[in-house]
């Protein structure tokens, strides 16, 4: 007896066929990829001007509570002879601190010994506290940064993607030459030698500073209160403040003797950086912006008149 088997046909792809549809995907995933990525980037956008909102209502509180907006550093001028003619130094202890009970912050605020220096032993466990308030999450994510100070024992300290805005220009009629100090690399001095040549109390956060809202006779909505930094901390006083001069661009490192700092207003998103203003409005600055307005943004009683448009 025979057997009649008959094969059962098959079907499938051929090697071309697959080929052709993993073009496809791939095509497809980079046309969208690009939206994706720009979509992340809003979004993480938006969180970081949250933030500076956020940090613009602790802002407003403490001058309710005080009568001025936080100092940018402190520093113990009667003995702490740094103080006088210095810029800010890691050991002290940066303005930020002082919002944290405006800002729910009351358990890391009662951790921290503030009448020793951020590097004291006491202060081991407090500083490298991550505050995602303090981070913009288009730069990194919320995890501790290295200390900017070489001699701190502590190994790392919590990051803050955001400095105040200290001041801006030099000393009238002086053309000051950088002498490639990391704090903030500003410091500057003349041929003669003379330190620290640089304007540092003109804005609204520097050395012990009390500016209230009377002081900004620019006005509250023209005058930046605090902006956009890649680097930093926010317990350390060099870590605090920006000073803003027309040599210099936002979204690019301040270059000295060949090295790079990235101290100067920065941020990670395109060609732009936000600017928290001293009634609490956040403002997108573009690189193209004239640098002359960006100086003017920063006093607080220049003088000077700005317009919304000038102001891009």
């Amino acid at each position: 007896m025979s057997r009649r088997v008959e094969s059962a046909s098959r079907t499938g792809f051929t090697l071309i066929e697959l080929l052709v549809v993993i073009a496809i995907i791939g095509v497809l995933v980079a046309l969208i990829m690009p939206a994706v990525q720009s979509a992340r980037e809003a979004a993480n956008r938006t969180q970081c001007i949250n933030n500076l909102k956020q940090l613009g209502l602790a802002g407003q509180e403490y001058h309710d509570s005080y009568g001025t907006f936080p100092a940018g550093w402190y520093c113990d001028q009667i003995n702490d002879t740094n103080c006088i003619g210095t810029l800010a130094q890691s050991y002290m202890w940066n303005g930020l601190t002082g919002l944290f009970l405006k800002l729910e912050q009351g358990n890391l605020y009662n951790s921290v010994n503030f009448t020793m220096p951020t590097n004291d032993i006491s202060n081991i466990t407090g500083v490298r506290m991550t505050m995602n308030l303090f981070v913009c999450p288009s730069n990194r994510r919320a995890v501790t940064t290295a200390s900017t100070n070489t001699t701190n024992t502590v190994a790392k300290l919590g990051p803050s993607d955001y400095r105040g805005n200290m001041a801006s220009g030099f000393v009238p009629g002086i053309t000051p030459t950088y002498t490639g100090n990391t704090t903030d690399a500003t410091n500057t001095v003349d041929s003669s030698g003379n330190p620290v040549l640089g304007i540092f109390d003109n804005g609204l956060t520097y050395m012990d500073s009390g500016v209230s809202i009377a002081d900004v006779t620019d006005g509250t909505s023209n005058t930046v209160m605090i902006g956009e930094t890649l680097t930093g901390t926010w317990a350390e006083a060099n870590s605090c403040c920006v000073r803003t001069t027309v040599d210099r661009t936002i979204n690019r490192p301040i270059q000295i003797s060949g090295q790079n700092y990235y101290t100067y207003w920065m941020s990670k998103h395109p060609g732009c950086v936000n600017f928290l203003k001293c009634d609490g409005s956040v403002s997108t600055v573009t690189n193209q912006i004239n640098k002359l307005v960006l100086v003017k943004m920063m006093t607080r009683n220049g003088g000077e008149a700005l317009s919304s448009d000038q102001i891009k």
